[in-house]
């Protein structure tokens, strides 16, 4: 592991921990301000042909509060679950631990991998360009990033 600041080295052992059945918890998560297990455990088995246990979901919530994902706080008889981390901000920190785990932090090298496989459909690089150019000039009008 490179050596960097104590928050770099927390976000990637915090992302490194973040698991595919955690990361369906947190989309639930993120959906709302709040979320009691029973939130979570219903809406993850509405979108599921394989049921989901209750104590799973259960498990799994405690798990994350442990790792310093969700905050919990009493409510009654239960209890009700938010996100420390927003999605937007934990998907940039797994973008950069990538970056930094496979191209040495280089994100030229992981983007250039996102054209050379033609990724971006022509509505998503209408959509980039619209972001480059707001974010380069601060207004819709600019340089674009891929031809139109």
């Amino acid at each position: 592991m490179r050596r960097g600041n104590s928050r770099e080295k927390e976000d990637v052992m915090r992302h490194e921990i973040l698991s595919d059945e955690s990361l369906e918890i947190m989309r639930e998560i993120w959906a709302r301000p709040e979320a009691s297990i029973n939130d979570v455990w219903t809406a993850l088995n509405a979108a599921r042909r394989k049921k989901v246990r209750r104590t799973t979901v259960q498990v799994q919530m405690t798990r994350l509060v442990r790792y310093g994902w969700l905050s919990r706080r009493k409510s009654g008889r239960e209890y009700l679950y938010a996100a420390l981390y927003g999605k937007d901000e934990t998907v940039g920190d797994l973008l950069s631990a990538l970056a930094r785990r496979v191209y040495g932090g280089s994100f030229v090298e992981l983007v250039g991998l996102l054209l050379e496989r033609g990724i971006f459909s022509p509505a998503d690089r209408r959509r980039i360009n619209v972001m480059w150019r707001k974010i380069g000039r601060g207004k819709e009008t600019g340089p674009r990033l891929f031809p139109a």
